[in-house]
């Protein structure tokens, strides 16, 4: 018995000598750039044959502007789920603690938390964008810039929906405590700041729009702080300063409005 299984463990090791040479070629390995350039090469007789049997379809559909709010529901799956609880925690503690400092110091606390989160999530998904998947973007309808600036404003409008809700807490959580004087104190800035960013990639770069939104956040908490340093002695109005705000507002979306038209003709973010 035991000499009959101890051959049929030779045969087995034998076979095993025998195939690993025949198998070793189909180890699975993680995809290069060079691969992924081969595939595409691969598929675009498909493609160019597609365009062939449908081309008035297609240039149907090319005539149509690409849709950002399709692509906003299309990349929300791009953020996996402990992305949003990271985020979800970080605005909890950011209410919890507020709420525990004096009123008049709440604001300053949001101006400043905000658009730091904003900023970080704002990399955090550059750097999720690896450069196959860009190139796989590329070929898709839409232009790989628009694809970025929808999950760009996917964290934009994260950030000013928990924002908000966490302001409306501190409503009700705070003693004298004005919600919409504090919402225009941190929804401003962080509107110009995140358009300010926007067109700067769109123009200049992911790494300068980066930069640009560092430096115009940095601008807008010193300049605030000063502005409410002085308002006692140079008598500054609250209605001066919403008019600042607003301005803040209208500029930021007419920054960000004109990165989207950039978005839609813009092939490349490479820099």
């Amino acid at each position: 018995m035991k000499e009959h299984q101890h051959q049929n463990d030779q045969e087995l090791y034998q076979l095993e000598d025998e195939m690993k040479d025949m198998f070793s070629s189909y180890v699975v390995k993680t995809p290069s750039s060079q691969d992924t350039k081969a595939l595409l090469a691969a598929l675009q007789p498909a493609f160019n044959q597609i365009a062939d049997e449908d081309l008035e379809e297609l240039q149907y559909e090319a005539m149509k502007a690409p849709s950002l709010f399709y692509q906003l529901k299309a990349q929300v799956s791009f953020y996996q789920w402990h992305f949003w609880v990271a985020s979800t925690i970080i605005f909890i503690m950011l209410t919890l603690y507020t709420s525990n400092v004096d009123v008049s110091s709440a604001p300053v606390f949001y101006m400043f938390a905000i658009p730091l989160s904003m900023l970080v999530g704002v990399f955090y998904t550059y750097q999720t964008w690896n450069k196959q998947m860009r190139t796989i973007e590329g070929i898709t309808p839409f232009p790989p810039a628009l694809l970025l600036l929808s999950r760009m404003i996917i964290i934009f409008a994260m950030n000013l929906l928990f924002g908000i809700v966490s302001s409306i807490y501190l409503s009700f959580a705070m003693s004298q405590f004005y919600l919409l004087p504090f919402l225009l104190y941190w929804i401003a800035p962080a509107i110009f700041i995140f358009g300010v960013f926007a067109n700067c990639m769109m123009n200049k770069g992911v790494k300068i729009g980066f930069g640009m939104g560092i430096v115009s956040w940095i601008a807008i908490f010193i300049g605030t702080v000063m502005v409410r340093d002085m308002s006692y002695r140079l008598d500054i109005s609250y209605s001066q300063i919403a008019s600042i705000q607003g301005a803040l507002v209208i500029l930021g979306t007419l920054l960000l409005f004109h990165a989207f038209r950039k978005s839609l003709v813009l092939q490349s973010m490479e820099h």
